[in-house]
C-alpha cells in the first residue's frame, strides 16, 4: 500500500476523491474505446484475409497470363511492348478516424491508353496479361488499405489497453488507498479530540465539585 506522502486533511480526501472519480470515468471510457476497436477489428479481419488471398490469386494470374504472352509473342517482343506502355497507376488516400486510429481508403486509378500499345504485332494473350495486371493493381490496393486498417486497429488496441491496464492496476488502487488513509487518519483525529474534550469535561467537572466542596466547608466553618 503506498503511503500518503500529501497531508492528511479534509482537503487532500476531497481532491483524490476527485482524483479518482475522473480516474474511474476514463476506464469506462477507455474500456468502451477498447470494445469498439476491437469490434471493428474483428470486422476487417477477414476482410484483410480475403484481400490478401484475392491479391495472392492476382499475381499468379498475372504471371500466367504474361508467361501464356511470352509463348505467344515472344520473351523480347513484349518486353519491348512493355516499354512502350505509358499506363500508370493513381492513388488517393483519405483517411478516417476511428476511436483514435486513422483508417485509410485507398482509391486506385488506372490511367492512360486503352490498350497502351498499338494491336499490330500484338496477340489476345498480351492483352489478357494486360488485363490480368491491371485487376493485379486493384488486388494490391485492396489489401494494402485493410492490412494497413488491421495493423492501426491493432495498434490503437494495444495502446488503449496499456491505458487501461494502467488506471485499473495501479491510479485507481492507489487514490482508493490514499483515500482510506487519509478517512482513517481523520477518523483517528477525530476520536483523539473527542476523547481530549471528554477528559477536559470531566476535569472540569470535578474542578467544578471541588471549589463547591471548599465553598461549603468555608460556609460551615462561619
Amino acid at each position: 500500500m503506498a503511503r500518503v506522502r500529501a497531508p492528511l486533511t479534509r482537503s487532500t480526501l476531497l481532491e483524490t476523491q476527485r482524483l479518482l472519480a475522473l480516474a474511474r470515468e476514463g476506464y469506462d471510457l477507455l474500456d468502451r474505446k477498447r470494445e469498439i476497436l476491437l469490434a471493428e477489428l474483428l470486422a476487417v479481419t477477414p476482410e484483410a484475409e480475403q484481400a490478401r488471398e484475392a491479391m495472392a490469386q492476382g499475381f499468379q494470374a498475372a504471371y500466367d497470363a504474361l508467361a501464356s504472352a511470352r509463348m505467344a509473342m515472344g520473351v523480347d517482343r513484349v518486353g519491348w511492348t512493355a516499354l512502350a506502355v505509358r499506363t500508370r497507376v493513381d492513388l488517393k488516400v483519405t483517411d478516417r478516424s476511428t476511436m483514435g486510429a486513422v483508417i485509410p481508403t485507398i482509391n486506385c486509378t488506372i490511367a492512360g491508353e486503352d490498350p497502351p500499345y498499338s494491336l499490330s504485332g500484338t496477340s489476345a494473350e498480351l492483352d489478357r496479361a494486360m488485363a490480368a495486371f491491371r485487376a493485379l493493381a486493384e488486388a494490391v490496393c485492396a489489401a494494402a488499405e485493410r492490412e494497413t486498417a488491421v495493423l492501426r486497429l491493432s495498434r490503437e488496441i494495444r495502446k488503449t489497453q496499456r491505458r487501461v491496464n494502467a488506471l485499473g492496476n495501479v491510479v485507481i488502487p492507489q487514490q482508493e488507498s490514499i483515500i482510506k488513509q487519509v478517512r482513517e487518519a481523520l477518523e483517528d483525529t477525530e476520536r483523539e479530540g473527542f476523547f481530549r474534550a471528554k477528559t477536559l469535561r470531566r476535569r472540569n467537572v470535578e474542578k467544578g465539585r471541588l471549589r463547591d466542596a471548599e465553598t461549603g466547608s468555608h460556609g460551615d466553618g462561619e
